[in-house]
């Protein structure tokens, strides 16, 4: 999803604060009382590194910056944009240094150099605009840019200005400075894709199906962020079914038999589709490794990134049953009844990649099911399948 995607596993979400962003702008003319072009010098109390001749003007205390080395600690970073667009390697060096949480000004117009630097940056940019003489504002003088982290989230604060004068530098000063996060310049925020999970899925069927057993269902719903694509999202569903024979809870002889599940990815809305699904059909092992999630270059992806988990199956089979051309992933899980499988709770977690285009919700169909055996001196009895279908 191309915009708004969040590691160090952290989202990012542009400051939207889900609603709205932090801008501050100014469309220029004298601050407080203040002559526009009268010079005002910043006395700053954090260090300031600059790229420009001309931008330590503005300050009492600042350290201009020869080459584009990686600075440590917590500081402020202001930049000549008319000047350092034209360095080598500029747009890696800005990049790493928002990352790592320091804001970064950009002062004297071709604010551009601090825009797009990574997926899903939030970076606006003024396109219309009249002062209210009527004459059309200028271009975008002043730019500051902050991401910080609230828990495992990455929000973003921008500052623009179309006011080139001291009185805005010092503005933008105060703005990084009351925004900069406690330890700016000692981390390194990644923007690599990931899984993140959104939901979880709690159902029981408690004592209703007394004497045969109990149905308990906590299914795991993960989305992929920092994806690459602005057409599709892709969500993961890592199944968590398990079946509590009455055997067990109740000394009925009721045995776990089958377990069966599926997930219909477009059983409601055509657009959606099945990317991955695992496991496949599995028979003489007692563990299955589950590995779903998308891969680069295949169905539309733009990244690759998955998602791996195992689950135990001594004496059960697995009978793959799905269907890519009904976007539908199956599974029955033959369970040994007779043995101790049949006997005591029984956990299954099959898994299931779906692609949904960019920005839809997720919206398809699930089904948990479960039938119980009774050995009854000289054969089986079995139930009709429990089941319980859910609209996800």
């Amino acid at each position: 999803m191309r915009g708004l995607r969040e590691l160090v596993v952290l989202c990012l979400l542009s400051v939207v604060f889900v609603g709205g962003f932090a801008m501050t702008t100014s469309s220029g003319g004298p601050l407080k009382g203040t002559k526009s072009d009268e010079f005002e010098k910043v006395n700053n109390r954090l260090p300031v590194y600059y790229i420009g001749k001309d931008v330590g003007k503005y300050f009492s205390s600042s350290t201009e910056i020869k080459d584009l080395r990686k600075i440590k600690g917590k500081h402020i970073l202001v930049v000549d944009g008319g000047k350092a667009r034209k360095l080598p390697g500029i747009r890696d060096f800005l990049r790493e240094e928002i990352l790592s949480g320091i804001p970064v000004i950009v002062v004297n117009g071709s604010t551009e150099i601090a825009k797009n630097l990574f997926e899903g940056q939030f970076s606006p940019q003024i396109v219309d605009g009249r002062k209210p003489d009527g004459k059309k504002i200028g271009e975008e003088k002043v730019y500051g840019f902050i991401i910080y982290q609230i828990n495992r989230t990455l929000f973003s604060k921008v500052f623009v200005s179309t006011d080139p004068s001291s009185a805005i530098v010092k503005e933008a000063y105060s703005w990084a400075e009351e925004n900069i996060h406690p330890y700016a310049g000692d981390f390194t925020i990644q923007t690599s894709p990931y899984w993140n999970q959104v939901y979880q899925l709690n159902y029981t069927t408690g004592n209703d199906w007394q004497p045969y057993g109990r149905l308990n269902v906590r299914t795991l719903y993960y989305k992929l962020y920092n994806d690459g694509s602005g057409t599709y999202d892709w969500y993961n569903v890592h199944v968590r079914q398990q079946s509590v024979p009455g055997e067990l809870l109740w000394n009925s002889g009721w045995k776990t038999a089958d377990m069966y599940t599926w997930v219909d990815a477009n059983y409601y809305r055509s657009g959606y589709f099945l990317s991955d699904y695992s496991p496949t059909t599995t028979s003489g092992a007692s563990t299955v490794t589950v590995s779903v999630g998308v891969t680069a270059g295949t169905d539309d992806a733009q990244v690759s990134a998955s998602q791996s988990w195992s689950y135990t199956i001594p004496d059960v089979v697995v009978y793959d049953q799905s269907d890519y051309s009904q976007e539908l992933a199956k599974w029955w899980h033959n369970v040994d009844e007779g043995k101790a499988v049949g006997s005591n709770t029984y956990q299954i977690e099959p898994g299931a990649t779906i692609r949904v285009p960019d920005g839809d919700p997720m919206d398809w169909r699930e089904h948990y099911g479960v039938k119980y055996g009774k050995f009854n001196i000289l054969f089986w009895t079995y139930t009709n399948e429990g089941y319980v279908e859910f609209k996800i």
